[in-house]
């Protein structure tokens, strides 16, 4: 093609026709800048359409993590209510000269000093973030919602924290005070029996010290229960927002 141009320019200028080869000169120009805006505007459409495909498939990615998410939180919350049920009960028996049923109590604590603790996966979030692909997201609803669970996420992590942090202060205070072996004996996976020595688990319930950490233990439950609501609502939001149909 390139050789066919260069010839009728020759000829052109051969034959003197000095007008008819500037206006095919420009001609020739103006078919060059036509061919090129056609090949960028054929790369841009190609850029385009990897772009989406690639947006589509992070947001399948970002379904799968949240829905996997939102399983694991369902199973920890079931864990979660056993727990405030037992430390709820436990809380309404401190009282003093009522000495009440040693085994009760054992069975009660066993699900007390249980530490319901969610970890939802971040990987397809984080590594969105670190990429800067959530600011090229082109739902702007689901970079509002994103952008909320990462703050919300980070709040989340300190209740659960302090969830294991009061939950170790319990454990240590029955170490020194009470009976772990007592109430390991009401897990199926203890295949021992209870402890020979003179220690009575149930005298727990009228030592305040340990009221004041089955207090703590409770408030923190309480709050790890508001905040694995709100964190289910928003999942389900964003579950909404990255659902492809």
């Amino acid at each position: 093609m390139i050789k066919f141009f260069r010839k009728i320019r020759k000829r052109l200028l051969d034959e003197g026709k000095t007008n008819k080869y500037i206006k095919y000169a420009i001609g020739e120009i103006v078919l060059v800048v036509i061919g090129i805006l056609i090949a960028l505007q054929i790369n841009n459409w190609n850029e385009g359409r990897l772009e989406n495909n690639r947006e589509k498939i992070t947001i399948q990615n970002l379904n799968t993590e949240f829905r996997e998410n939102l399983r694991d939180l369902d199973s920890i919350n079931t864990t979660l209510k056993r727990t405030i049920r037992a430390t709820e009960t436990i809380f309404r028996k401190f009282r003093e000269g009522e000495l009440e049923e040693a085994k009760e109590v054992d069975s009660l604590l066993h699900y007390v000093i249980e530490s319901p603790s969610w970890k939802p996966s971040e990987f397809v979030l984080n590594d969105l973030q670190n990429s800067g692909g959530l600011s090229k997201l082109n739902n702007s609803d689901l970079k509002i919602l994103l952008f909320h669970w990462s703050r919300f996420f980070n709040e989340l992590q300190e209740t659960m924290v302090q969830s294991e942090e009061t939950n170790i202060s319990l454990i240590e205070f029955i170490r020194d005070h009470g009976s772990l072996r007592n109430i390991d004996t009401r897990s199926e996976t203890f295949q021992y029996g209870p402890s020979q020595l003179e220690m009575n688990n149930a005298l727990l319930l009228q030592n305040i010290q340990f009221e004041n950490y089955i207090d703590d233990k409770l408030y923190v439950l309480k709050e790890s229960e508001i905040a694995y609501a709100q964190a289910k609502l928003l999942m389900q939001k964003i579950l909404e927002e990255t659902t492809v149909e």
